[in-house]
C-alpha cells in the first residue's frame, strides 16, 4: 500500500505526536501517486499486521479506514489514539462517527495530555468543532500543558480558550512576562476588557496594551515622553483632543530620549535648534532621533549630511531617509564607498546613490559586484535593475557611458549583451 519505507511504528509513536498528522498525508498522498503513475486499482487490501492497520486508518479508500478504525478502537498499541483523533476529522461521516466513539470510550486525563499537541494541529482541520468541544471540555483538568504547548498556533489558540479559566495575577503574569506578544496581547486585553490591572499594565504591558491601558486612565500628559513611539502618539493624540498642545510640554520638560523623539513628532521648525544641537550626543539612539526629528520639521538641515558618516549604522539608516530626494555630489558618494570605510558607511553611500537615477544605479551595481562585502546586494539590485532598462529614456554622459561599457567586461554575458544593446540604441547615442 505504502511505496516509501515504514518507520517503527513504536520509535515513531514515541517522538512528537504531531507527525502522526504528517504520517496520515503521507500515506495519502503515496496512495495517489501510485494511483496517477502506476494505475493501481482502488481495492481493499488485507489488513493483516499492525503496520497494515496503520496505513490503512490513513488509506484514500474510506472503507479501509473504516476497518482500520474497528481495529484501533481494541488496540492498546500507542498509534491507536493518535490515528483515531486523525480519523474523528475524517471527511466521511461514518468514519468520523466510528472514530469519535472509539476515542471517547479511550481517552483518560493522561493520554489526553499526551496527543494536546495533535488536537491542537487537528482542530485546524475544518469538518466541525467536535475537536474544539473536546479540548474545551477536558480544559480545567490540562490547563497548565495546555498553556505550555510548543507549537506556537496551538498555544495561542489555548490561551485564548483558558481566558475564563485564569486568575486576575495569572494573567497579569502572562501579559507582562510571556515569551510570546500574542499571548501576552491576549492576556492583556482580557485584562483591560474586565477592567483590571490597568496601571500594572500601563507601566509593563505592550505597547498596544498600554495604549489602550492609557486611553482608560485619563493621565496624557505623564505619557508623553514614554520611550514607545506607539504610546507618544496615543498621549499626543488625548492631548491634541483635550485642547493642548504636545509640542508646549515637551518644550517646557527636561531632555531626554522621548522628549526629543515627541518634539521630532509635534515640533515646528523653531525647534530645530534644539535638535541640531544632540546631532553630537556620545549616544547613538539620541543622535538618530535628533536625525528622525530634523527630517519632518527641518529637511533642509545642513547639519545632518554629515552624519552620513557617523560610527552607528542606527545614525547612518536615519541619515540616508534623511537624504533621499535631496542633491548629494556623486562624486562624494562614491569617495565613501572606498574600502577603508566602515560598511554601513559604504553601504548607505550605494543606497544613495542608487536613488539618483538608472544610469548611476547601474553603474554603482556594476562597480560593486566583485565587493565582497556589498557584493551580493549589488548582484540583486542589479538584476533588479536590467529588467526595465528598456524602457529609459534618458542618456547617460558620454563619460559615465564609457565607464558602463567597460564594466561590462566580465559580467553575465547575457546581461553584458543586454546593457551594450540598450547603451548602443539610437536613443542613447550622444
Amino acid at each position: 500500500m505504502f511505496d516509501a519505507e515504514m518507520p517503527d511504528l513504536d520509535a515513531f509513536a514515541a517522538g512528537d505526536v504531531r507527525r502522526w498528522a504528517e504520517f496520515d498525508t503521507a500515506v495519502r498522498r503515496a496512495w495517489w501517486t501510485n494511483q496517477r503513475w502506476y494505475g493501481h486499482p482502488a481495492r481493499e487490501h488485507p489488513i493483516r499486521s499492525r503496520a497494515d492497520r496503520a496505513e490503512a486508518a490513513c488509506h484514500a479508500n474510506g472503507r479501509m479506514r473504516e476497518a482500520a478504525v474497528k481495529l484501533l478502537a481494541d488496540s492498546t498499541d500507542p498509534e491507536a489514539l493518535p490515528l483515531l483523533l486523525i480519523r474523528c476529522v475524517d471527511w466521511v461521516r461514518p468514519v468520523r462517527e466510528a472514530a469519535r466513539g472509539a476515542v471517547l470510550s479511550k481517552v483518560d486525563e493522561s493520554s489526553l495530555r499526551a496527543v494536546l499537541p495533535l488536537i491542537g494541529v487537528l482542530r485546524r482541520r475544518e469538518v466541525d468543532d467536535w475537536m474544539t468541544t473536546l479540548f474545551r471540555e477536558n480544559l480545567p483538568e490540562l490547563l497548565d500543558a495546555a498553556l505550555g504547548l510548543e507549537d506556537r498556533e496551538t498555544r495561542r489558540w489555548a490561551h485564548r480558550e483558558a481566558l475564563g479559566l485564569l486568575s486576575r495575577e495569572r494573567l497579569l503574569d502572562i501579559a507582562t512576562r510571556d515569551e510570546d506578544f500574542v499571548v501576552r496581547a491576549i492576556a492583556g486585553n482580557a485584562l483591560l476588557d474586565r477592567g483590571e490591572c490597568v496601571e500594572e499594565l500601563l507601566a509593563g504591558g505592550l505597547p498596544k496594551i498600554r495604549m489602550r491601558a492609557l486611553t482608560m486612565t485619563g493621565r496624557a500628559e505623564e505619557y508623553l515622553a514614554d520611550r514607545s513611539s506607539a504610546v507618544r502618539s496615543m498621549a499626543q493624540a488625548l492631548v491634541l483632543k483635550a485642547g493642548g498642545d504636545p509640542a508646549e510640554h515637551y518644550r517646557a520638560m527636561p531632555v531626554s530620549f522621548g522628549v526629543l523623539a515627541g518634539l521630532g513628532e509635534t515640533g515646528t521648525a523653531e525647534d530645530a535648534a534644539l535638535l541640531d544641537r544632540h546631532l553630537t550626543d556620545e549616544r547613538p539612539r539620541i543622535r538618530r532621533t535628533a536625525v528622525r526629528g530634523l527630517r519632518r520639521i527641518e529637511p533642509d538641515s545642513t547639519a545632518v549630511p554629515p552624519l552620513l558618516t557617523d560610527p552607528s549604522p542606527a545614525v547612518t539608516r536615519q541619515v540616508v531617509e534623511f537624504l533621499r530626494g535631496k542633491f548629494v555630489e556623486v562624486t562624494k558618494l562614491r569617495e565613501l564607498l572606498g574600502a577603508e570605510h566602515p560598511v554601513h558607511t559604504r553601504r548607505a553611500a550605494a543606497a544613495l546613490l542608487r536613488d539618483r537615477d538608472t544610469w548611476v544605479r547601474l553603474h554603482t551595481d556594476l562597480t560593486l559586484l566583485a565587493d565582497a562585502d556589498l557584493g551580493a546586494d549589488a548582484e540583486h539590485d542589479l538584476r533588479a535593475c536590467y529588467q526595465h532598462l528598456d524602457r529609459v529614456w534618458t542618456k547617460p554622459p558620454a563619460r559615465l557611458r564609457a565607464e558602463l561599457e567597460a564594466a561590462c567586461a566580465g559580467l553575465d554575458p547575457a546581461i553584458a549583451r543586454g546593457i551594450r544593446s540598450v547603451l548602443d540604441s539610437p536613443q542613447y547615442r550622444g
